[in-house]
């Protein structure tokens, strides 16, 4: 099987060149590149079509977020991973809403970053249990403030778990349409605004685990 191969955008020299050596241990990943602005991070995308983006939404020039948008443009944009310090909720939901596959804090571990690194190349979402908090309003998240039916509550957890509506409908023996009309309901009563924030709910409210799926 061909390694992930992966394009860094970190200005930062020290975190990059950290980043990298930490690559070159993985017999499964490829550093191909690291890109110290918005732009190079852009063109070497376009250029070297990486499988994965490890981008710092703080990048000189063109932040990430911009990047991202810029790569929306691309006819086979790699997969987005955020690897940033900031951990404030607006920044989050924006680089979730251009796209953005993983998002994880820069203080995160090295096994925890290779994991996030593979579930984002395998098409999955992988939200960190740090950012996974942000989304939860610790006043409404008593079972007698929200009431889910016990389907939901099902698919909820699952969906926790990592497990797309398909791979849901087949374990529950129900079809795909279905999942979807009880996620509809669940972004419904949750004040959830897309895919990736109902995983990051789950994996806060219901015990799912690090890296939920694509939704």
């Amino acid at each position: 099987m061909s390694p992930i191969r992966i394009l860094i955008a970190e200005d930062h020299t020290m975190l990059a060149d950290a980043l990298q050596m930490l690559l070159s241990t993985q017999a499964d990943m490829k550093c191909i590149g690291i890109a110290t602005n918005g732009h190079s991070a852009v063109e070497q995308s376009k250029n070297l079509h990486p499988d994965v983006l490890l981008l710092d939404l703080g990048l000189p020039g063109l932040d990430g977020l911009g990047v991202m948008k810029a790569l929306h443009a691309m006819e086979a944009a790699p997969r987005t991973l955020v690897v940033t310090a900031r951990m404030d909720a607006g920044s989050v939901r924006a680089a979730l809403a251009l796209g953005a596959t993983g998002y994880v804090p820069k203080n995160e571990s090295s096994s925890e970053l290779l994991l996030a690194i593979r579930r984002v190349a395998q098409g999955r979402r992988y939200i960190s249990n740090d950012i996974a908090s942000l989304f939860v309003d610790d006043s409404v998240t008593e079972a007698t403030e929200i009431k889910l039916t016990n389907s939901e509550t099902t698919i909820l957890q699952l969906v926790g778990e990592g497990l797309t509506s398909r791979e849901i409908a087949l374990k529950l023996n129900i079809s795909e349409g279905t999942v979807r009309k009880h996620r509809e309901n669940l972004r419904s009563k949750l004040g959830i605004r897309n895919s990736a924030e109902m995983a990051a709910y789950a994996i806060r409210t219901q015990g799912g685990s690090t890296q939920p799926g694509d939704l």
